[in-house]
């Protein structure tokens, strides 16, 4: 199949799913007015989710790319800091061009997650370095992405629990490694042979990885906000429904892949293009998902 075949399609899902990102972050402003910080958490999201997919490409027959990896290192990099930036002037009341360094000590909820962001691009570019002279781990690349993942969705959800944080963590770590390794498996693998040995090791790791994302996603939600009324009537609960609708709609798309697209690629019958379409379709929905989630985590539950 010409190069110009596939190229297409792979990147029409690329920029499609950072278009329906924003638009999740744009949903979730309609449904519960998050902060304007919680556009720039979505680009983090998306770069975290990228480079956790990258780093753990290897344990499923995927190649890593230290370009992609790279570029998606500088992204977070960057909007880490500029959605640190956004926080600090909506909650000083001023302009973010009037932001100054008393606003910066007073106004800022958490310098965690930037600070994680800053010094985790960093180690990424040294070990991007490290690969060009070398053959450094790639799971130190998946160990520092799970860190910012970490940091962004702890200290996002405020709770008086002790244990409720661990919970999130482990669902956020479970969203970004489904939504991550798609997204770089679409960017990286190529031919059917290609697909043959990375999707079903993708799908043996998928299926306990959904599993505990449900599960945890469930608890948390009962955790944040308990069962009754407002699930509905707090924009929190809205979100965390809205959320809830597409995951439940990309669970059948999964389970339909499962049962349909994995056993041809298996058997080498499922064409690139096709691979790409299919992989493209779950990354769409949830990309969506991880819009509303930036969204949610500068959403007071009340």
């Amino acid at each position: 199949m010409p190069a110009s075949d596939v190229a297409r399609p792979r990147g029409a899902v690329l920029g499609a799913a950072a278009v329906l990102t924003m638009i999740g972050v744009g949903l979730c402003q309609v449904l519960a007015e998050p902060e304007a910080s919680s556009w720039a958490g979505a680009v983090v999201i998306a770069a975290l989710c990228l480079l956790l997919g990258l780093g753990t490409l290897p344990l499923i027959g995927g190649r890593d790319t230290v370009p992609l990896i790279a570029g998606a290192a500088g992204v977070w990099g960057a909007a880490s800091v500029v959605g640190g930036w956004l926080q600090i002037a909506q909650r000083a009341g001023e302009s973010v061009f009037e932001v100054g360094v008393g606003d910066v000590t007073a106004s800022v909820e958490t310098g965690l997650p930037v600070l994680v962001g800053v010094l985790g691009a960093l180690a990424v570019f040294g070990w991007c370095l490290a690969a060009t002279r070398g053959d450094p781990p790639i799971l130190l690349v998946a160990v520092i992405a799970s860190l910012g993942i970490l940091a962004v969705s702890v200290t996002g959800h405020g709770t008086d629990s002790s244990w409720a944080p661990i919970v999130i963590g482990v669902h956020a770590l479970c969203a970004a490694w489904w939504a991550g390794t798609l997204v770089a498996l679409v960017a990286t693998v190529r031919g059917k042979g290609g697909w043959a040995r990375a999707l079903p090791e993708f799908s043996r790791w998928a299926l306990p990885v959904v599993a505990v994302l449900t599960a945890t996603g469930i608890v948390a939600a009962v955790a944040q906000l308990g069962v009754g009324p407002q699930l509905w009537e707090s924009g929190y609960g809205r979100v965390v429904v809205a959320k809830s609708v597409l995951l439940v709609a990309v669970l059948g798309l999964a389970w339909w892949h499962r049962r349909t697209w994995l056993p041809r690629a298996r058997r080498h019958g499922a064409a690139e293009r096709e691979s790409i379409v299919h992989a493209g379709s779950e990354v769409l929905v949830l990309a969506v998902v991880l819009g509303l989630a930036a969204g949610l985590a500068t959403t007071a539950t009340v």
